[in-house]
């Protein structure tokens, strides 16, 4: 009963293991306007694992859907103009 408990425990924790390592990546960039002002963004690395990704697995002109992974979040310090448009 012992051993059946240890591998099933082994079990798990290996697959744990391989389903964080399957997962893209947390990366952050944050870049510092001057004047007080930054922009940061959090946001997950996705790999192509040597995949060809555009005109292979992703047709030309279409969105690479990279995973299910948090939304990107995009955060500044202050009002800024996107597109010509203000944000806030």
């Amino acid at each position: 009963m012992q051993k059946r408990i240890a591998l099933l425990t082994f079990a798990i924790f290996t697959l744990t293991l391989f389903a964080a390592a399957q997962a893209s990546p947390p990366a952050s960039a944050s870049c510092d306007l001057g004047g007080g002002k930054s922009i940061k963004t959090d946001y997950s690395s996705p790999r192509a694992k040597g995949r060809k990704i555009y005109g292979g697995l992703v047709p030309f002109g279409e969105v690479w859907r990279t995973g299910a992974n948090s939304a990107t979040t995009f955060v500044t310090s202050a009002d800024i103009n996107v597109g010509g448009s203000p944000e806030r």
